[in-house]
């Protein structure tokens, strides 16, 4: 019992972590402080991170048999990962791909150890919990230090690094709420919601906020996995007249879309971003630059995009354009190859379970592929984005695996990339 009530404990404080909330609870003040001597981490992070990483480490080797098992159910995930390594080989800056490539895996192999000790639900739970825990605690440092939760610009940020993050986790905190129920207490999942939302549109994040809105609207539409053949061409139908009228709609009246967005058409300076990105791929285009090496010289292609944009930025704000400057096309394909695999058991989960929670999968991955255009959050190391990805991977997978051995007990157990029928016999 005791162990189960600390694993628990660590799941919510790693995934508060990846949030950024722990270490903003542990410090003074986002400028300032306490710094750990040649890094600009401050001292608090150093030791927050260190406990929980010893911590997991521990977890790790109580399971390694089933962790190991489950690294082999999902041995693409392990040879994307894999690739940050070997991209020491022809990174621009070897060290520095080695210290984030190594850090990488360890949080992958934390990652898949989560996803094969709880299943979909139990995760979708855990997760929804923490959400909640990070909202109340936005909401009570709010009431006592505001300034501490809002920038300068006027956006809410809350716990998080910046407000495109804070956006992230409120949106994702939305999109659970609306699917997962509450066992106890039911009125507060409402109140929740509601919350979320609010948070959601202060956060400014407009990224978020639109694939939000989109995934919640789409959720019935998921439903027709199980509906007949008619309903689902009458629907498909009306959705295709949608889609075109909007296309239409949005296309003559795109000034006025961003004007509503707050945005304007360079996408707050993106566009012009990726333009100069994409010559710098050219040159590198099979392998990258070697895993989270690009944006650390001060030297060829990232001196021009720096002096082309005219500030310093240490991010793409396009998670594939990053993953193309850190391992190519090849990184490109590895990651294609895993999410695809993985939207593939995301709609074998939603066909055999019935409840709300099936959604979850598909709309999570949704929203990951759709964030990442906006956002560098496809491979980041440490992000919240990526270690949800992983573990729901890893959690679709080993289910999948079992649900397999299940009906065909006499049968191989089957790897990631192979596929259960499309419902249980009865």
């Amino acid at each position: 019992m005791f162990t189960r009530a600390f694993e628990r404990l660590f799941v919510i404080l790693l995934l508060l972590s990846s949030m950024g909330v722990v270490t903003a609870l542990t410090e003074s003040g986002y400028g300032g402080g306490r710094r750990v001597v040649s890094t600009d981490l401050r001292m608090s992070s150093v030791i927050v991170e260190a406990a929980l990483s010893l911590c997991g480490g521990l977890l790790v080797l109580m399971r390694w048999r089933r962790v190991l098992s489950a690294a082999r159910t999902v041995w693409p995930l392990i040879g994307l990962t894999a690739l940050a390594p070997l991209s020491i080989a022809w990174s621009v800056e070897p060290l520095l791909t080695l210290r984030r490539s190594l850090i990488l895996l360890a949080s992958t192999v934390l990652a898949i150890y989560l996803g094969e000790r709880y299943s979909t639900e139990k995760l979708a739970r855990l997760l929804t919990q923490t959400l909640c825990l990070m909202m109340l605690l936005v909401t009570f440092v709010y009431f006592v230090a505001a300034a501490y939760v809002i920038d300068p610009s006027g956006a809410w940020r809350g716990l998080s690094a910046y407000k495109n993050a804070f956006g992230e986790h409120t949106a994702v905190a939305v999109m659970l709420l609306l699917l997962v129920r509450f066992r106890h207490f039911c009125w507060l999942r409402y109140l929740f919601l509601v919350t979320a939302v609010v948070m959601l549109v202060l956060s400014h994040s407009a990224t978020s906020l639109a694939s939000c809105v989109l995934l919640a609207a789409a959720m019935p539409l998921w439903r027709l996995t199980r509906a007949t053949v008619k309903q689902r061409l009458l629907v498909y139908t009306m959705v295709a007249i949608t889609v075109v009228l909007g296309v239409y709609l949005i296309g003559g009246n795109s000034d006025l879309l961003f004007k509503i967005l707050g945005r304007d058409s360079t996408l707050t300076g993106r566009t012009h971003l990726w333009g100069m990105v994409i010559p710098a791929i050219v040159r590198h285009p099979i392998l990258g630059y070697g895993y989270g090496a690009f944006w650390s010289v001060l030297k060829g292609e990232t001196l021009d995009i720096w002096i082309g944009i005219k500030w310093l930025t240490t991010v793409a704000d396009n998670g594939y354009l990053d993953l193309c400057l850190d391992l190519g096309m090849l990184g490109v394909c590895a990651f294609a190859y895993v999410f695809v695999q993985s939207f593939r058991t995301g709609m074998d989960y939603l066909r055999l379970e019935s409840g709300p929670i099936g959604l979850w999968p598909i709309t999570y991955l949704c929203f990951f592929a759709l964030h990442g255009i906006f956002e560098s959050t496809l491979l980041t190391t440490g992000s919240f984005s990526f270690l949800v990805f992983v573990i729901l991977t890893t959690s679709l997978a080993v289910s999948h695996r079992r649900t397999i051995a299940a009906i065909s007990p006499t049968e191989s157990q089957p790897m990631i990339g192979e596929w259960a029928p499309r419902a249980l016999p009865t």
